[in-house]
């Protein structure tokens, strides 16, 4: 297992310091008080602000969560079209505050929700939760840097006109932490959008096709405004389209009121 951690870790670093992943730094004006702003922002949207949040395991979903952004541990036999984020935090994280052993492994280690339920009030469980209540500045700093290098990597895999629209727009938001917090926040809520397996009907529901509907504006007010509205546009599609049986409607109001909130920031 520590194999894979130590893969993850290179791969990861690679696009943080790769020709590409380097051409697009966005967060670099960003004060120590915007850092923490926005890592509170991200605390409070994924756990509302309660430290037993920290570790959770909706009914609704196959697999728990952990950390300021719900970063999402995928149990060995389930299969989701989802990714491992929780993996990929730990290995950066690890680097400057050590992690417990037991959580540096590719799988979660209950096989249902029962299972954690039961493991709730474990030494192992109250040791994870004072782990990420120290990390929090350390697990923004891990959303951030992500974002920044998995968006270089998917504009450059976009056809060059569509790329320049899309980087267009990510730098008019990024001007104000309140569009900057927009862009990550989604990007950790639904994904980028880029993953072949994140699809319902062959349409995704991640940043890159919210961006892709979003009007062309210089405006940061009225971008982060059309940027809401895009989203909540792509969320209802994902909902749409999704199998009957995920009943997904359900979430639906949530979702929108998040993202609605985007534009009063």
């Amino acid at each position: 297992m520590f194999k894979f951690i130590s893969l993850v870790f290179v791969i990861y670093t690679f696009l943080m310091i790769s020709p590409q992943a380097s051409s697009l730094v966005l967060s670099s004006d960003l004060s120590a008080s915007d850092r923490a702003w926005i890592g509170e922002k991200i605390f409070q949207n994924e756990t509302a602000g309660k430290v037993e949040n920290l570790t959770f395991w909706s009914p609704n979903e196959e697999f728990p969560s952990f950390g300021i952004g719900h970063f999402i541990w995928i149990p060995k036999h389930v299969e989701v079209p989802f990714e491992s984020t929780f993996v990929e935090m730990v290995a950066f994280v690890s680097q400057s505050v050590s992690a417990p052993k037991w959580i540096q492994q590719r799988h979660a280690p209950w096989v249902d929700k029962a299972e954690f339920d039961q493991a709730w009030w474990s030494e192992d469980m109250q040791t994870l939760r004072e782990w990420l209540v120290k990390t929090k500045p350390q697990q923004t700093a891990f959303i951030m840097q992500r974002f920044e290098a998995r968006m270089a990597r998917l504009l450059s895999d976009l056809p060059k006109e569509q790329s320049v629209k899309i980087r267009a727009k990510v730098q008019t938001l990024s001007q104000t932490r309140a569009g900057y917090f927009a862009l990550i926040d989604y990007a950790n809520f639904k994904g980028f959008g880029d993953h072949p397996a994140e699809r319902y009907q062959n349409q995704g529901w991640g940043l890159l096709q919210v961006l892709q509907i979003m009007p062309s504006t210089s405006n940061p007010k009225l971008a982060l405004q059309d940027y809401a509205q895009a989203a909540e546009t792509v969320l209802r599609q994902r909902v749409k389209n999704a199998p009957i049986e995920r009943n997904e409607q359900r979430w639906m109001p949530g979702w929108a009121k998040r993202v609605a909130k985007y534009a009063v920031e």
